[in-house]
């Protein structure tokens, strides 16, 4: 009996598979082993190539800067522009490093560890409250016999937000101090990354090319072109919201610590560098940084609180109205809706990372399926605004 070429090849990778799969199942720790080593090996140069597309950022502010011509000259040669602008970009990094360490790390130890004492200075006014509340509410014998037992005691609320603040507060300081010092204490793995990350930078059209010929040589034209697009979109997204949201953080960060300082709130320092870090997430963290800076001004001044909730709305819509489309000038094609999912959605599966990485990648997805939805609608002859209507083409 003679088999065809293609049931020949069918059944080589039928056979090909089964014993794959077969080898995996009886060797799955070992494999996953050396999948392990291996990805532990390959993180200097996954930090590096993520180090090396953050540092695109300025880098990219920096050649537009310096590629400006005057008197109908560049400012700099192409040759020499790069070196310049991967310099000053990585000595830009270096110094907001730098400036974090000295003046932000110390006042939110500072702040951390004056918080129990805020809080318990905080019991006797909270007390106070509650006693002309209940003095008041003895007027109406009804109501405060119904409300009485959830009254809540001060002391047992303070005392459990003191022993939260020591837990947790302590774990994650801990957790990201060792996890820092584990990878950044190894000296070898730096330097990889910053190399690896370097070269990317300096050679960028040089891989580009690379990469081209590479899979052009070796894979369908029709598939390379269909996966060139979307990489190329994929960068467009990816580079566009970090714009975008290091922008709008920085932005929002400066004016809110501007903002504290002419309305004499305290922690002014602490609740702006959260601000800014917060506001890299999405619809989240505008409610969390509000929310984080009321608790502590709430037991530093209790009066000065509500004024503080009104500024940080108040700041936030002038910068969402009226700083933030003039400032960017390309956004995202997602809606709101779909933002509020992705990012959802995201910080569940995948914790803040997932937060801040799920919007561009669902924008990618919402774009390509929007694109083959029109596609496939063109194709059965109906209207990609309306299906249920004729399409016009046709008539």
């Amino acid at each position: 009996m003679q088999f065809s070429r293609d049931t020949k090849r069918f059944l080589f990778l039928l056979s090909a598979f089964t014993v794959g799969l077969a080898l995996l199942v009886r060797h799955f720790s070992s494999i996953g082993l050396w999948f392990t080593g291996v990805y532990q090996t390959l993180v200097p140069f996954i930090v590096g190539a993520c180090l090396a597309f953050l540092l695109n950022v300025p880098m990219h502010m920096f050649d537009a800067l310096f590629s400006r011509k005057f008197k109908g000259r560049e400012l700099m040669s192409s040759k020499v522009r790069r070196p310049v602008c991967l310099i000053l970009s990585l000595l830009l990094v270096l110094l907001l490093i730098v400036l974090f360490s000295i003046i932000v790390l110390p006042q939110l130890v500072n702040t951390v560890s004056s918080l129990a004492g805020s809080v318990m200075n905080f019991v006797p006014t909270g007390q106070m409250w509650i006693t002309r509340f209940t003095e008041w509410l003895s007027q109406y014998p009804e109501a405060l016999e119904i409300i009485y037992p959830y009254i809540p005691d001060v002391n047992q609320i303070a005392s459990t937000i003191i022993a939260f603040v020591q837990r947790y507060a302590g774990l994650v300081v801990s957790t990201v101090v060792s996890q820092a010092s584990s990878f950044f204490g190894n000296v070898t793995n730096v330097i990889i990354m910053v190399v690896f990350a370097v070269y990317v930078l300096l050679q960028k059209d040089a891989l580009s090319r690379q990469g081209r010929k590479l899979i052009y040589a070796f894979l369908p034209k029709r598939f390379c072109d269909s996966t060139l697009r979307v990489a190329h979109m994929a960068y467009r997204t990816f580079f566009s919201y970090v714009t975008i949201q290091c922008t709008e953080a920085c932005i929002l960060g400066s004016l809110c610590f501007v903002g504290m300082l002419l309305f004499r709130f305290p922690y002014a320092v602490v609740i702006s560098v959260i601000m800014l870090f917060c506001a890299l997430i999405p619809i989240y963290g505008a409610i969390f940084s509000c929310i984080v800076g009321a608790f502590l001004v709430l037991f530093e001044n209790p009066a000065q609180a509500p004024w503080f909730v009104l500024f940080i709305l108040v700041l936030q819509q002038v910068e969402t109205n009226l700083i933030y489309p003039r400032v960017v000038s390309t956004s995202i094609n997602l809606p709101s809706m779909w933002v509020l999912l992705a990012v959802t959605a995201g910080g569940g599966l995948f914790g803040i990372a997932g937060m801040i990485m799920a919007v561009p990648l669902t924008s990618i997805a919402y774009t390509l399926l929007g694109e083959i939805t029109r596609k496939r609608l063109i194709e059965r002859h109906l209207s990609p605004d309306n299906p249920a209507a004729p399409d016009e083409t046709q008539n």
